[in-house]
């Protein structure tokens, strides 16, 4: 397969649609987009997407909850081009706008988003202080950031295991526990932050995922993408996930927090 720009190749594309469904690089497709902005009405918001993936969660914010508007960012031009082509297979191009940027501060002005949104992505940001007080910075007073990402458990040292799966998957992890989390928010001044547990439907996630990859549709599809070695190397990588998680050494939340009007 061809090569990427960015961490992230050809393989995570093809192999993460396979597991998670079209568009998606995250558990739990358009019911998690919905869980992540319950009790929120988008309707003619103007919303920031931290992370495009490969669309699947701007599109289900667009075709969903009837936001204006949908500035959905990401560093990996080749992710921004396939949720694009994903948001024009669905028919929201309206209101979405696809854009690639740099690492670092957003560039964006002051006070310029109703809702800041994000799943899954926050993980691989290593600057947790500055991330969340750029996401301050650029909603208007008022506004609500909604999220969902993976956490640390929390422990002082990582597990061997923990070490042998940030080592094996080619990506890079910063890991932050829920109390780390809601330190960060808090001193980037919000208010309301709340950090919630979503373990449970994390592991039902995974499971599924798992029993679908040992003998299930999921396992013959990466089989026909790839071979059947690609197939064992998901499958060990998503094991050793759900090992992770039944441990509470990875865990799913979802966050909530305002910007003081």
């Amino acid at each position: 397969m061809a090569e990427t720009s960015g961490e992230y190749s050809a393989e995570h594309f093809v192999c993460h649609e396979i597991i998670w469904g079209e568009g998606w690089m995250s558990q739990g497709g358009e019911d998690e987009v919905a869980s992540v902005v319950q009790g929120l009405d988008l309707s003619g918001k103007t919303v920031l997407d931290i992370g495009s993936g490969l669309g699947g969660p701007s599109v289900a914010l667009a075709a969903n909850h009837n936001p204006g508007q949908v500035i959905s960012i990401d560093i990996q031009a080749e992710q921004s081009a396939l949720a694009q082509k994903l948001a024009t297979r669905r028919g929201v191009t309206e209101r979405i706008t696809y854009q690639v940027v740099e690492p670092g501060p957003f560039p964006f002005e002051g006070a310029s988003f109703d809702v800041v949104f994000s799943v899954g992505v926050f993980l691989q940001i290593h600057t947790k202080q500055s991330l969340y007080d750029d996401i301050y910075r650029v909603l208007k007073p008022g506004g609500t950031l909604a999220a969902n990402d993976w956490l640390g458990g929390g422990g002082d040292t990582l597990s061997p295991e923990m070490v042998s799966f940030m080592a094996g998957g080619g990506l890079t992890f910063h890991w932050a526990s829920a109390d780390n989390t809601r330190g960060f928010l808090e001193h980037a001044g919000f208010s309301d932050v709340v950090v919630r547990d979503h373990q449970q439907r994390f592991l039902e996630i995974l499971r599924d995922d798992v029993a679908q990859m040992e003998s299930g549709t999921t396992r013959a599809q990466l089989i026909e993408a790839f071979d059947e070695s690609v197939a064992d190397d998901w499958l060990s990588n998503w094991q050793q996930i759900e090992r992770l998680a039944e441990r509470g050494e990875i865990c799913l939340a979802q966050m909530r927090a305002t910007k003081p009007a």
